[in-house]
This record gives C-alpha cells, sequence and structure tokens, in this order.
C-alpha cells in the first residue's frame, strides 16, 4: 500500500474520539502473526476467537496502533463497538478519495475467473487492484479496497453471498461504478431458499450503480436479464446475443479453447470447459469499455485479448489437469454446485478417454432440494455416456442410483477418500479420464492425494 494517514483520521473515519497519540500508518492488518510496517491491527472476532486476546502479540510484531472492542494494552487503541463495521467504515472513506472506475463482479458460478481476466485485460493499460484469491466478502472486500492507493486508476471487486442484503452491503462500502452478474443459478439454497431469493440478492449489485454506471449483463441467462430490465443506465449485453457475442466456442486439436467473439475476433485459450465461454466473454465486454484494443473505435487486433487472457488463464481457472500414473485427472476438487457440476461432467464427456470416471462428493448447502438436485447430477453423469460414477456424502446414494437409471456400467457409493482413489487406481485402464469433484467441506483433494501415492494402474480395457 502506497498511501499514509494519521491515527487521527482513522477516528474521525469510524467515528471514535481522537487520541492524544497520533502516529502515522500505511497498512491494516487482521493477522496479528504477520505485521506489515507501519500498520494498524484490526482485532477481529469470531466464534471461536476474540482478537482482542492478540493485542499485545500484534504490537509486539510491530502494529503501530488496534482497533479493538476493548480496552487493551500495549500501544494506542481505538475502542469500538464493533471492529468488522469499524474495518468496513474505513475502507468505504478510503474509497470515496478516489474517482476511478470500481468494478464489482458477483454470480453463482465463474466469479472468480472473470474478476482475473477482467485484471488481466485492463491491467494492459491501467494500474489495476483486484480481489487477491476469492477473499471475497464482508472482510475480504475491504481488505481489496484499502489495496487502492494514488497509482491506482482501476479497481475489480468480487462479492460472495450467501444470504439476502449481503451483496447491497458491500456495495456500499465499494460504491461501485460498474457491474457484473456472471450467472444465477442454484447455490447456497439454505440461505436463500429459492433461485428467485438468488436472483433478488445478486441483482443488488446492479441495484448499487449511479445512473451514470455500467451493468454487464449475460444475456443467455434469463434471471441476469430481468435484473438488467430494472436498471435504467447503460447496459452492455454479452452472450450468443447481444453487444458482445459468442459467435463460437469449440476446442481444436491441440486441446485449445477457440472462441470467436465479435466485435474481438478469434481467442485460442487453454482453458478445458466451455462454460467459461461467458467469463471470458463478460471481461471482453469491460476491456472494450475501457478502450483496450481500440483503434478509431474498431479492436483491430485479437492479440491485444488473447495474450494478457492466454497468461491469466493458468492463474484464473481452478479447473485443472494434471497426469497422474497414465491418467488424466481433472481436478474441479475447489467446490461445486449444479450449475458448476454441470459444466464439469460436460467437460469429462467431451475428453478422448478409453473411460470416463466422475469421483463426486456433495454439493453443499442446498436446502430441501438437495436430494432432487444431486439425482440430476447423476442422471446427467448416466445420459454423458460416463462410464464409471463414484460417489461420497449424505447424496451420493441417490446420485448413484440415478447414474445406473441413466445407464451408467458402474456406479457406486464409497465414503472414505482412499477407497475413492483405490477403486480408481485399480479399475482405470491407462489413457482414462478421472474427473474429482466436490463442494468445499467434501475434502475431494484428497482423492487427488491418494491417487498420487497409489500405484499405477494394472487395470485393462476389457
Amino acid at each position: 500500500m502506497a498511501w499514509t494517514y494519521a491515527l487521527h483520521d482513522l477516528a474521525a473515519a469510524i467515528g471514535v474520539e481522537a487520541l492524544k497519540d497520533n502516529p502515522a500508518f500505511s497498512a491494516v492488518s487482521t493477522d496479528s502473526r504477520s505485521m506489515p510496517p507501519k500498520a494498524v491491527f484490526f482485532a477481529l472476532s469470531g466464534e471461536r476467537f476474540d482478537g482482542n486476546n492478540f493485542v499485545p502479540q500484534a504490537f509486539e510484531k510491530g502494529a503501530v496502533a488496534a482497533v479493538t472492542s476493548r480496552p487493551c494494552e500495549g500501544g494506542p487503541c481505538l475502542v469500538v463497538e464493533n471492529v468488522l463495521a469499524a474495518l468496513q467504515q474505513f475502507a468505504a472513506w478510503h474509497r470515496r478519495r478516489f474517482d476511478i472506475p470500481i468494478i464489482a463482479i458477483t454470480g453463482s458460478c465463474g466469479k472468480t475467473s472473470t474478476k482475473d481476466f477482467t485484471a488481466a485485460l485492463l491491467s494492459t493499460r491501467y494500474r489495476v487492484v483486484k480481489t487477491q484469491g476469492n477473499l471475497n466478502n464482508d472482510i475480504g472486500c475491504p481488505l481489496s479496497l484499502l489495496q487502492i492507493d494514488d497509482a491506482t486508476e482501476a479497481a475489480i471487486i468480487e462479492m460472495g453471498a450467501n444470504h439476502m442484503g449481503e451483496i447491497a452491503s458491500l456495495c456500499a462500502i465499494a460504491q461501485p461504478t460498474e457491474s457484473m452478474i456472471t450467472m444465477v443459478a442454484p447455490s447456497h439454497l439454505e440461505g436463500f431458499g429459492s433461485i428467485a431469493n438468488i436472483a433478488k440478492a445478486k441483482g443488488e449489485i446492479a441495484e448499487a450503480l449511479p445512473p451514470d454506471g455500467v451493468f454487464y449483463v449475460n444475456a443467455d441467462d434469463n434471471w441476469c436479464i430481468r435484473i438488467a430490465e430494472a436498471y435504467e443506465g447503460r447496459k452492455v449485453r454479452v452472450g450468443t446475443q447481444g453487444d458482445v457475442r459468442i459467435e463460437a466456442c469449440e476446442f481444436a486439436e491441440d486441446g485449445l479453447l477457440e472462441l470467436r467473439i465479435a466485435p474481438v475476433g478469434t481467442l485460442r485459450l487453454p482453458l478445458l470447459c466451455r462454460a467459461h465461454a461467458m467469463n471470458v466473454a463478460l471481461a471482453v465486454a469491460v476491456g472494450l469499455e475501457h478502450g483496450i484494443g481500440l483503434r478509431h473505435g474498431e479492436c483491430d487486433n485479437p492479440r491485444y485479448y488473447e495474450e494478457p487472457l492466454q497468461a491469466a488463464c493458468a492463474k484464473a481457472s481452478r479447473f485443472k489437469a494434471v497426469s497422474i500414473n497414465n491418467l488424466l485427472i481433472l481436478d474441479d476438487s475447489y467446490n461445486a454446485n449444479p450449475a458448476s457440476m454441470t459444466a464439469a461432467l460436460e467437460t469429462l464427456s467431451e475428453r478422448p478417454a478409453s473411460r470416463r470416471f466422475a469421483v463426486l462428493g456433495d454439493m453443499l448447502e442446498l436446502g430441501p432440494t438437495a436430494e432432487s438436485l444431486h439425482r440430476d447430477m447423476g442422471t446427467l453423469a448416466g445420459e454423458l455416456g460416463i462410464d464409471h460414477v463414484y460417489a461420497r456424502g449424505e447424496f451420493a446414494q441417490a446420485v448413484v442410483e440415478a447414474a445406473q437409471q441413466a445407464g451408467a456400467l458402474d456406479a457406486r457409493v464409497i465414503q472414505d477418500h482412499e477407497d475413492m482413489a483405490r477403486t480408481v487406481a485399480e479399475t482405470a485402464p491407462s489413457n482414462s479420464v478421472v474427473l474429482v469433484k466436490g463442494s468445499r467441506g467434501m475434502q475431494m483433494e484428497r482423492v487427488i492425494t491418494a491417487l498420487q501415492n497409489a500405484p499405477e494402474s494394472t487395470s485393462e480395457l476389457r
């Protein structure tokens, strides 16, 4: 960070009385174990920890001051009722100092990838700040905004939500000038209750825009179209129809995904999944809006887009391919919901293989519809011709029964990660493709670790 404030500035920003001490600071931290130079420590607390207990450690590590919810020893402390609210107030105060584009991104799937693609394009022309990783909640959003400094020319802020009003709260802090929703699909249904409520919650990102803002519309998603209809400002429609059009999406013989996006041209990108086409197109729409590669109003060379996007692909997509013991593993183990699971199964079905294996963990937080949605995934796997479907979790039996009914050759409930890996290693002939996917809480990455430690498959294709 390249900004500097006095502690009196912070006190004014969060509405507390200033102290006699008035040290300068140029960073904030919520981790007492690692304090940047001249940092203020925000003593956040949670269900299982009290950040106030770590204030002495923060001062020992070099903190110049702390924001706490009770008086603490070790150095100057600004005492507030709610430390998280104070962090958010300070971030909002800081953001208001900068007249730059703030692009907010949310969606049921693809928001992190879209954020990274967008940042890669804008970084060819501007100094860009972006959300790091997927730190897209009520803590990550203010910390991302506090990366902005006098050299920053644009910021891209990812926003996640699992309940109503959360996006609105984040937008009140970030005050976006542009925004987008990558897609609306069943996710966090325990918190939202219905997909209509999900759409309403995501729509808060459009409602927060100023009248002269820009809303990028996924024109292939009916929910996004409805949300856009309520926004009276400028809209850029993206999809198979619209201002930025996906005209073709095919895998080339060399495995690259070839996207023809008008008005840019053909982009050849190292992506495994067709579902990324919309994420790329939304990023391209932002690039066009900000003049990337334009001369006389036209994009004269798709390489202005292809080269930065190629560089971003390896970092942007959590969907990875890795070879283990003559098997191609499609590692999409980071998280799952019905939309991302559908895309992953479709990707598996398209890969050339001697056999195809879907090794699946439950999709979590789907509420009363969970069993039905898991049956849908089992049915899809069978209909797509996935040979082997192995499932674990509360709804594994529903997945397996549906896959069997839809024609899968081998569908089993296997609750143990190591047993899953052992079964794949013993069953899969060389040149098989194995998809590993499930929600974060299912820890499906453990299957991949076990496969790496398993002996090479000796199975013969029969």
